[in-house]
């Protein structure tokens, strides 16, 4: 009986993270407390909000 090819996981060169494997962060750690937080994406400026009953919004 044959075992199952199991695919090699690489590593990515920057933070060690499995390739292909989300990376994971709580929304905690992300707003430190804050209900606001701005994200800079190449040109682009995002807002995460955290609302009063406890969602996550994302705009631009």
């Amino acid at each position: 009986m044959q075992q199952p090819v199991q695919p090699s996981l690489k590593s990515s060169p920057c933070c060690g993270i499995p390739v292909g494997q989300p990376q994971r962060v709580r929304s905690n750690d992300l707003m430190r407390g804050a209900r606001r937080l701005v994200i800079e994406h190449g040109e682009a400026t995002y807002t995460l909000l955290l609302t009063r009953n406890d969602k996550l919004i994302l705009v631009k």
